[in-house]
């Protein structure tokens, strides 16, 4: 039985990933353009998943930004796995703003899932309150993307508070702290790290460490991975640089431990991609990622579980 990482991918480390990128948005980093261009600006993301329980998800999200940051767009999901499949397909709008001081990412609209109907949207805020430390606030509800979650019209609901702190130029700490809110009546407080130190000023290269806990008011409904309790660490290495002015590399890798109730068990991922260099217009990342951590998934696969993902997304400018 399988549940898409998007329930946490999205809740979660968007939120750690919102307080990273406006760490680079200060002056002294600003990108010359960071959002739509004169006559507005094409915006799409998509994500291509499987995993070894052999449930497969290809999502694509395509939409226009005017040149004061509002737009509209569409959605289209696509689930299989064997002997079974379903389609996801949804309209939004959307508001984008990205400045030195601040970023606000949102979408709100109308997601068609296997039959079922829902509201659905995104809400990331991030400001800069000094020079070292950003806070936001991240906000999400959408679908459950499990074969369960989808033949029963399953939904949550989630809402994170986001502390970024430079405590050195080369160590820095992200925490997201909230809720995540279950159509099944499952509550889920959690609290979520990153601590993060360059080991060499200015290369890019990065030792860091993570951790994650959270407790499920009704564990263990069979709709998605829903332990009593989860507690987990990881510990890792990432690496960015520069390919000429055009693109930047990145990679990570990581190993850890998982503990339940029910005990404990290592835990791996990896990510590698690219994505545009600051000093463009057009914002582009592609990234390849695997891993078999249990509760990044909200998966229930046994032991031997693996998850796969590419994902991508695009902002073109229309100048």
């Amino acid at each position: 039985m399988h549940v898409s990482r998007t329930l946490d991918v999205h809740a979660l480390w968007r939120a750690l990933s919102v307080a990273s990128a406006l760490a680079i948005c200060t002056p002294a980093h600003a990108q010359s353009h960071d959002g739509p261009g004169k006559y507005g600006a094409l915006t799409g993301d998509t994500l291509f998943s499987n995993d070894s329980d052999h449930f497969n998800e290809e999502r694509a999200n395509l939409g226009y930004l005017l040149p004061n940051g509002w737009g509209v767009g569409a959605s289209v999901t696509h689930y299989s796995a064997p002997d079974w499949s379903a389609y996801g397909r949804g309209l939004y709008g959307q508001y984008r703003q990205h400045d030195a001081q601040q970023t606000v990412d949102a979408r709100l609209g109308v997601m068609d899932t296997g039959g079922y109907t829902a509201l659905t949207g995104t809400v990331d805020y991030m400001r800069r309150i000094s020079g070292d430390t950003g806070l936001g606030v991240s906000a999400e509800r959408d679908v459950v993307d499990s074969i369960r979650g989808i033949e029963q019209g399953l939904t949550y609901n989630s809402l994170m508070l986001v502390l970024d702190h430079q405590f050195t130029p080369r160590f820095s700490v992200g925490a997201v702290a909230g809720a995540m809110w279950f159509s099944d009546h499952n509550a889920r407080p959690m609290l979520r790290t990153r601590w993060n130190y360059e080991l060499v000023a200015n290369s890019g290269l990065n030792a860091y460490l993570k951790t994650r806990n959270y407790y499920d008011s009704r564990p263990n409904q069979g709709d998605y991975y829903s332990p009593r309790w989860l507690a987990e660490y990881s510990g890792g290495l990432s690496w960015r640089t520069a390919l000429s002015d055009k693109a930047v590399f990145f990679v990570s890798a990581d190993l850890g431990r998982q503990n339940t109730e029910s005990g404990g068990t290592n835990i791996w991922g990896a990510r590698i991609g690219l994505q545009n260099h600051r000093s463009r217009t057009m914002q582009w990342q592609v990234a390849v990622e695997t891993t078999n951590d249990h509760a990044s998934g909200f998966a229930g696969g046994g032991g031997g579980y693996r998850y796969a993902s590419m994902t991508g997304r695009l902002l073109f400018p229309f100048n």
